[in-house]
């Protein structure tokens, strides 16, 4: 375990973070309070044990992760995207705006949870003891394991004046994290499109809530809410980009729907509270300049929505969904896709994926694994060499046998899983083609299909890697950026926020 230095280091990083979402009571009557920000910061950083080393994000870019209106000091520290470990303090303008930031920071912290808790559990689990204050014009986070360390440091750093209230809790009460909180739906996105031009899907079996997550019969399906302000965030980050990249880069945007927006049974979308995926995926797009490729496979996938296009215990679409979203990249591109008949071909059974807990283990589920099929590139000469978040380098295989692996975690047969940078070479080509993915876990499956395209192709995975995109596509004259993005990523402000990041 690190002990974090007091040494304040002004670089921007995005990072993974988690917290807590507590439930905020009122308490202490009409109170005004003075704090020392700098010096606070200074003892959680050299009296706390964080697991990680701790950085300090930029005050000008805290916004890219937690709007704070009537903010006049902004100090966050976060570690490296494998740790939860993260602290945030925050002076407003009024009591007011306070509470309002109070607010503000709980929801962003329940959305982190959420990010958090299908790639890293034990992380996620940290956030039960994590620690959230608001004293008259303060709100304060701390994210560690040494919690009731850091609340003694927080709370004796205060001194009372006099004056309004304040809210604070470090019991560990949390409220359902999954459920959206920006509240900021624009027009109609009611999940009422029209679905008759495409193959039927009907269920007679019960529905079961889990807050996000439904369950019906053996599939899990993860609820969906369009939030406008994340998605005009998001908007502006590809535009950044593509705009920095300039006419030498071609620029995609690849949107991906979730398997509650295609293979969700006709018969239900009247039974849960989910927007009309279409609908957002249009209006995203509607927000890309014209410097942006946008690829909608919204068509294609449910062209093929009663296939096995997505897992029903896991929240991520099988290769053969991302084979259809290929197959709409290519279409974008003005390319052939290369056919499935042409690739090999293997399954692993028994996985049981993030649906599985989310459900509490449902026995249902447990009955029923999925099976992972994943398709080889063509190209018969590749290698993979990935970069761990410590550094290290490793080669492996495009595709690699998972079937020893624990059930939780067979998805990483493709590209090696998650890791911040990934190289994938295709020895067969020797045109000096290449490309720059950027992407989160649904990617994983998708890249394969892009090795037999391109000589290289530079796999980044924006929740872990730290550096400059724009400088690393130029550098490797990439042809083209793609980013690839669930829609579930798309109304979250934090992994909207570390994408921005990465964007210098």
């Amino acid at each position: 375990m690190y002990k974090s230095r007091g040494v304040i280091r002004f670089i921007v990083i995005a990072v993974m973070i988690a917290a807590m979402l507590v439930s905020a009571t009122a308490c202490g009557g009409d109170k005004e309070y003075n704090l020392d920000e700098v010096q606070l910061a200074s003892k959680l950083l050299s009296e706390v044990n964080f697991d990680c080393e701790l950085y300090q994000v930029q005050e000008e870019s805290v916004d890219n992760f937690i709007a704070l209106e009537g903010a006049e000091k902004k100090i966050m520290y976060m570690g490296s995207g494998s740790y939860a470990d993260s602290f945030g303090i925050f002076r407003l303008d009024s009591v007011d705006s306070a509470k309002t930031a109070f607010d503000s920071v709980t929801s962003y912290l329940a959305d982190l949870q959420d990010s958090f808790k299908d790639y890293i559990p034990k992380e996620a689990d940290k956030v039960q003891n994590a620690v959230t204050v608001q004293k008259g014009k303060y709100v304060i986070f701390c994210i560690t394991s040494d919690g009731e360390n850091a609340a003694a440091i927080i709370e004796d750093s205060f001194t009372e004046v006099s004056g309004d209230g304040d809210q604070s809790n470090t019991s560990g009460d949390t409220e359902d994290p999954a459920q959206d909180t920006d509240g900021d739906e624009t027009g109609d996105f009611s999940s009422d499109d029209d679905h008759s031009r495409y193959p039927a899907i009907e269920s007679n079996a019960s529905i079961k809530d889990f807050g996000n997550v439904v369950l019906i019969g053996d599939a899990a399906y993860e609820l969906y809410s369009y939030t406008d302000k994340t998605a005009e965030k998001y908007a502006s980050y590809i535009n950044t980009a593509a705009k920095k990249l300039g006419s030498d880069v071609d620029v995609y945007d690849v949107i991906i729907p979730l398997s509650s927006g295609i293979t969700l049974p006709d018969n239900y979308y009247d039974k849960i509270s989910s927007s009309s995926q279409k609908k957002a995926i249009e209006n995203i797009i509607g927000k890309l300049s014209d410097d942006v490729k946008a690829v909608n496979m919204y068509d294609n996938l449910m062209k093929h929505r009663n296939e096995y296009i997505y897992f029903r215990t896991d929240h991520h679409w099988t290769a053969l969904g991302a084979y259809y979203g290929y197959e709409a990249l290519c279409d974008a591109k003005g390319v052939i896709p290369i056919t499935l008949d042409r690739h090999e071909s293997v399954e692993f059974e028994g996985f049981l994926g993030s649906f599985y807990n989310d459900t509490n283990k449902n026995k249902v589920l447990e009955k029923n694994p999925d099976t992972i099929e994943a398709y080889y590139p063509i190209s018969p000469d590749t290698s993979l060499v990935y970069t761990t978040t410590k550094g290290s380098s490793n080669s492996w295989d495009v595709i690699y046998d998972v079937t020893d692996y624990p059930a939780s975690i067979k998805y990483s047969t493709f590209i090696a899983g998650d890791n911040p940078f990934t190289v994938i070479t295709n020895k067969n080509l020797q045109d000096g083609s290449s490309c720059v993915v950027v992407k989160e876990s649904f990617g994983n499956a998708f890249v394969p299909f892009l090795v037999d395209h391109y000589e290289k192709v530079y796999v980044v995975d924006y929740r872990y890697w730290e550096g400059d995109l724009v400088q690393l596509a130029k550098e490797k004259k990439a042809d083209d950026v793609i980013f690839l993005n669930n829609l579930s990523m798309i109304r979250s402000d934090y992994l909207t926020g570390k994408l921005g990041q990465i964007i210098k």
